[in-house]
């Protein structure tokens, strides 16, 4: 009888560990997709678009710069500030003919929920001051 007992307790133990084991290890697949790719902002014409985003704590902000001129992205609260963000290879517009590679880029993934306000600090808001922008992250 307690042979009978130890089996049926060892099958138990047996099946739970397969099954969450296999839980854990398949993270990805058709019912549980990855992470999905950064949220794009585009930096053109002095300023943000979007200006404002939302995303989830561990997702990522991309910031590429498509205008004419350099900039950066620069947090409000010194949690980040990207190197100067050159623009397109061969200028744009008016200023070079354009038709180049995407500009300058910076990515930065959020860890910590809050309201992020960022700006260019080499167009400060005190003289751009639509060139703002908002990141939300939320739990």
């Amino acid at each position: 009888m307690k042979l009978i007992q130890l089996l049926g307790v060892a099958a138990l133990v047996g099946t739970l560990s397969c099954g969450s084991s296999s839980d854990s290890m398949n993270s990805t697949g058709p019912g549980n997709p990855g992470p999905p790719g950064p949220t794009n902002v585009t930096i053109q014409n002095f300023s943000f678009a979007p200006a404002n985003v939302s995303i989830k704590v561990g997702g990522t902000v991309k910031w590429t710069n498509k205008g004419p001129s350099p900039h950066t992205t620069t947090s409000d609260q010194s949690v980040w500030a990207s190197s100067q963000l050159n623009p397109p290879v061969g200028g744009g517009g008016g200023y070079g003919g354009g038709g180049g590679m995407p500009g300058g880029a910076y990515t930065l993934t959020f860890h910590t929920a809050g309201t992020y306000g960022y700006h260019c600090s080499i167009h400060p808001p005190s003289t751009y001051p639509g060139f703002t922008g908002t990141v939300v992250v939320n739990p």
